[in-house]
């Protein structure tokens, strides 16, 4: 876990106070609890938003009263949010208005403090505690960004499901190119319209059983033009925003089924090739050689040696025919 740092060093701080008392005891307290700190000053909104959006110096922390000449209260404090300048902003004010103090927190202001009761002490907490939010915040929102690429950009199509209902939540780019809907458009639907009726209770039977382990299963699935595709599903359960959700990931194996359907169908031929070679072949290769020893045994019996010759010429072709065969189907198993 990232440990508090202390910022009192190299500290740049912009006080937005257009009372010159009140900017003075203010900087007495920053100079007098850090080492080092770069002072801004402005009078007004209008020249605090200028200063701003066009000084290349780095601003670590925004100290602003409450009411200035030209904008005050929420409406000041909402005016300076919506200029994204990610920095942190601690308003200073004469009076204690909890109400106020209350709505300046839940839309971004990290603290509120009443003038009369700010000391050095208290206001260099404030800094170092603002400062540490804000790095936390920071650190929070980048790998919530990393989290976010990871998922959008995963090349297997990807979906966050409402756990209970399995309404699709989000839909990663690979799915909406592979399935042809749009994020719109998966948003409308639950994860189970991609099913076929047969297979939707047992989507959600594997979904309910909340099985710690990944869970691989065969389903199919149906992309937006009809076609269906043959998915392993994998699926676990995760917290988001406090509550319980799906991620779920599937993966195209129709190509994959279709190259093992085609190694059996090859494993088949292979065997009945197999079998013609030990059986098929064998018989016409007995008569040859039992022909052979009947010439050997017939020296002075001219006909029956040219009947055996033709026994012979009737087995060799016969031998010749099995031998195109095998070598035909050996052709057609490459081909296939």
């Amino acid at each position: 876990m990232k440990q508090i740092q202390d910022f009192s060093e190299n500290l740049s701080a912009l006080i937005i106070e257009d009372n010159e008392g009140d900017f003075v005891l203010i900087e007495e307290y920053l100079l007098e609890k850090f080492k080092k700190i770069n002072i801004v000053h402005c009078l007004d909104y209008v020249t605090t938003v200028k200063y701003l959006q066009n000084s290349k110096e780095k601003i670590s922390i925004v100290l602003m009263d409450l009411n200035l000449p030209d904008l005050g209260g929420i409406n000041l404090i909402n005016s300076i949010l919506s200029h994204n300048f990610q920095i942190p902003i601690i308003i200073l004010t004469g009076y204690s208005d909890l109400a106020m103090a209350k709505s300046s927190l839940q839309i971004g202001v990290y603290d509120y403090l009443v003038k009369d009761e700010i000391n050095p002490d208290i206001l260099f907490r404030t800094i170092i505690f603002a400062l540490n939010r804000s790095s936390f915040i920071n650190q929070i929102e980048a790998e919530k960004l990393n989290y976010e690429n990871l998922f959008n950009f995963n090349p297997q199509p990807t979906w966050l499901l409402d756990l209970k209902s399995f309404n699709i939540i989000h839909a990663n780019i690979a799915a909406q190119k592979k399935y042809g809907y749009s994020l719109d458009d998966f948003l409308k639907m639950s994860f189970t319209q991609l099913h076929p009726k047969m297979e939707k209770q047992l989507i959600e039977d594997k979904f309910n059983s909340k099985q710690e382990e990944e869970v691989k299963n065969q389903f199919t699935h149906l992309l937006s033009d009809g076609k269906e595709i043959d998915v392993e599903i994998y699926f676990r359960e995760i917290k988001s925003n406090l509550e319980s959700g799906l991620i779920v990931q599937t993966n195209d194996i129709s190509e994959t089924l279709k190259r093992i359907n085609t190694i059996e169908v090859q494993n088949e031929k292979l065997k009945s090739i197999a079998w013609t070679q030990s059986h098929v072949v064998r018989a016409p290769l007995s008569r040859i050689l039992g022909i052979v020893n009947l010439i050997e045994q017939q020296t002075d019996n001219f006909d029956e040696i040219l009947f055996w010759l033709k026994q012979l010429r009737v087995s060799t072709n016969e031998m010749d025919e099995i031998v195109r065969k095998i070598v035909n189907e050996t052709n057609n198993l490459d081909i296939d």
